[in-house]
């Protein structure tokens, strides 16, 4: 495996790229290469520039992206249709088709970039006309999940299942197809090494959250009293660690009592339903909330907490680092936490582990105001580097090696 360690640059020229991927997750590198002349073609899920029929905000991008050729109605509606029928395996009815609709064009670039479900077909003909293929797996594949997660369905009585196993399988598959794999964290790049992908061809290029830009320079909620406020943002699943967060919290609230109190933050999956039905004393549930409300929550809270079983790389903890928060999290959440420098890192599925990492918060004002800190000084050394540029240095890195 390959980390890449960026500086800063100016440079506008480059590798042409051709990319398939959904909007919210490559709007930031699309428009970086955007800028530069570079995108030579986009397949992605309909996107725009914020006016006009669609707009859904989740696909509003620049307006440079909004020109960039490539844009598919079609399997959004498919899906959109899908969900509402309540189909199984929903996600086929949108991947499938724009899968194929990106593989019907066979633009002249140097790479070709595909992240998610849509990218094999594509990535072939890319392959077999000379182009650098990279697939950008920014969550574990299949056998890493059924690893982290299918003990603990078992324990709540039930069993973890894929969405689409063809979908997995096809996903699996682009990874080892293809010349390199991008990871975004430690956690994802080790799971890729578990299920057979060569470390010589991994890359690990972290991702950031585009609301960091705007938490890292805003100030801090100021504090009126003693309680301790602790903060969990994401969805509420057993693949979140929510049933081990909420046994921690029941023995942090009869130890601390009314000087503690814990909010949760998200939409809650039917597998966590039970567990939200009777929550512990001093706990709240606010369900999904807008990015203001979230965001002003992470900077009036002390300690962020997310003790996810299975991650990618968790935009919520870098968004909480930048807001000074100090954190508490797993390996597996696949976060930039440098563990005793900028949070703490537990062991996934460990309650008495969380316990211990948030009582030595509490109590130890000074530790959580180091970690925090530290937290928000990483993630603005991050943001300057850019994402753009840390992916530059990884396309060069590739070609030097199969161009």
């Amino acid at each position: 495996m390959e980390l890449i360690h960026p500086v800063p640059t100016s440079s506008k020229t480059g590798p042409s790229v051709w990319m398939v991927s959904r909007v919210d997750q490559s709007a930031i590198l699309a428009g970086y290469l955007a800028r530069q002349n570079r995108l030579i073609r986009w397949d992605s899920f309909w996107r725009h520039d914020g006016h006009g029929f669609p707009t859904p905000p989740s696909r509003a991008t620049d307006p440079v992206l909004a020109q960039i050729p490539g844009r598919h109605l079609m399997p959004d509606l498919m899906g959109q249709i899908a969900r509402k029928l309540r189909l199984p395996a929903a996600n086929l009815y949108s991947d499938i088709p724009l899968s194929v609709l990106a593989s019907l064009h066979n633009p002249k670039a140097d790479i070709f970039h595909g992240q998610g479900n849509y990218s094999l077909p594509a990535m072939r003909r890319a392959k077999a006309r000379g182009m650098v293929t990279i697939a950008d797996i920014t969550g574990q594949l299949a056998p890493t999940r059924h690893c982290q997660l299918a003990t603990e369905y078992q324990s709540h009585g039930l069993t973890y299942r894929e969405i689409s196993a063809f979908l997995a399988r096809r996903r699996t598959f682009e990874a080892q197809f293809a010349d390199a794999v991008l990871a975004p964290s430690d956690a994802v790049a080790y799971g890729l090494q578990t299920c057979g992908i060569n470390p010589d061809k991994i890359y690990l290029v972290p991702f950031i959250s585009p609301q960091c830009q705007e938490l890292v320079h805003r100030a801090r909620t100021g504090r009126t009293g003693t309680v301790i406020r602790l903060l969990y943002v994401g969805n509420l699943s057993l693949a979140k660690g929510i049933a081990h967060l909420l046994r921690a919290w029941s023995t942090l609230r009869a130890k601390y009592r009314l000087r503690v109190r814990l909010t949760l933050i998200g939409p809650a999956q039917p597998c966590a339903r039970p567990l939200l039905a009777n929550l512990p004393d001093g706990c709240e549930w606010l369900g999904p909330q807008p990015r203001t409300v979230v965001a002003d929550r992470m900077l009036g809270s002390d300690i962020f907490v997310f003790p996810s079983l299975s991650e990618g790389s968790s935009l919520a903890v870098m968004e909480a680092m930048a807001a000074g928060c100090a954190i508490v999290t797993t390996f597996d959440a696949g976060s930039p936490v440098i563990n005793h420098i900028s949070g703490l890192i537990i062991a996934p599925r460990d309650a008495d582990a969380m316990t211990t990492a948030l009582s030595a918060l509490i109590e130890n004002p000074a530790m959580r105001k180091n970690l925090s800190h530290a937290a928000r000084d990483q993630i603005s050394r991050d943001l300057v580097t850019g994402y753009g540029n840390r992916v530059d240095l990884a396309y060069e890195a590739v070609l030097s090696r199969h161009g």
